[in-house]
């Protein structure tokens, strides 16, 4: 069954920036706006593309070191907690 929607041309641009912004068609993101609203669809490309920008910055870091970070700062939640108590 095929069935039609009307946009305003506001809503048609943003949903045509937002493929851009996104690299992929205007079907696609269609379908994550109709599911999931334009203000939600914005920010999870925002989102996915500063990410992406801070890969190819080298801002990032192995799962190793992410563990190592992780398990320093409850070592040091720990000992702060128990001067408290």
């Amino acid at each position: 069954m095929s069935e039609s929607i009307s946009l305003t041309r506001s809503a048609q641009s943003r949903l045509a920036r937002l493929a851009q912004d996104a690299d992929c068609s205007v079907r696609r993101i269609l379908r994550d706006v109709l599911r999931d609203g334009f203000d939600y669809t914005e920010h999870r490309i925002r989102a996915v593309n500063e990410g992406l920008a801070d890969l190819a910055a080298g801002r990032m870091m192995s799962l190793d070191e992410l563990k190592v970070r992780l398990a320093l700062r409850r070592a040091d939640r720990a000992r702060t907690r128990s001067k408290a108590a």
